[in-house]
């Protein structure tokens, strides 16, 4: 009875590990850099797109064929213009769309897949615009 209680203490104690992320696929530009990279980690395969010029064009990820989390897209100088969130499918969130000079010129903000409000900037970041829904 001893030994199992000392084999049960053990096994508690020992951490659980998280699973490595799984190479899926990836394609290349016709020069041999990258295109796109597809991995999965646990539940969730995750995607990374790439300008010819190696830079990170987009990326995001899908749960259960949904898109789900965060999505980014940049500039081919490497802005960012664009983060969106998605749970289950549904545009979930503040949006935010950037200028190629890294200004913020929309917001869109969304609840349970619907939009609520949106928000247009200038160049200089102020609000010139809004709407409710």
């Amino acid at each position: 009875m001893r030994q199992l209680i000392v084999c049960l203490a053990f096994i508690a104690a020992v951490p659980c590990v998280a699973q490595s992320p799984q190479l899926l696929g990836q394609e290349r530009w016709p020069d041999g850099t990258l295109k796109a990279t597809r991995y999965q980690e646990g539940d969730r395969i995750h995607f990374i797109t790439y300008h010819e010029n190696g830079l990170v064009k987009e990326l995001g990820c899908f749960r259960k064929g949904r898109r789900d989390g965060v999505w980014k897209e940049y500039s081919d100088t490497g802005v960012l213009l664009a983060q969106a969130g998605f749970r289950n499918g549904q545009r979930q969130g503040v949006w935010e769309f950037r200028s190629h000079n890294s200004h913020v010129v929309g917001r869109v903000i969304y609840a349970d897949g619907h939009i609520q409000r949106g928000e247009q900037y200038d160049e200089r970041g102020t609000l010139v615009a809004m709407r409710t829904y």
